[in-house]
């Protein structure tokens, strides 16, 4: 497993995930309207904890506090 060090500050994850909120912010960084920082803020708003990338698999996961996987989606 390959870790990266930190990018920006630490965010504080909602403790309740927003799954409609997840997918919003997710869309509006694909359109190219947020910056990596700013996608991460509305990510940890809407309770994403972490994302991990798969390279075997090509998928890239996002899980909430509790681990629990929010999406698998397939890279490109």
């Amino acid at each position: 497993m390959v870790q990266s060090g930190a990018a920006h500050e630490t965010l504080t994850v909602a403790d309740i995930s927003n799954q409609q909120s997840f997918l919003d912010q997710l869309h509006i960084h694909s359109q190219h309207k947020t910056s990596y920082l700013e996608m991460s803020k509305g990510l940890a708003e809407s309770g994403v904890e972490r994302w991990s990338v798969d390279t075997t698999r090509m998928t890239m996961t996002y899980y909430d506090n509790a681990g629990n996987q929010m999406l698998v989606e397939a890279l490109e």
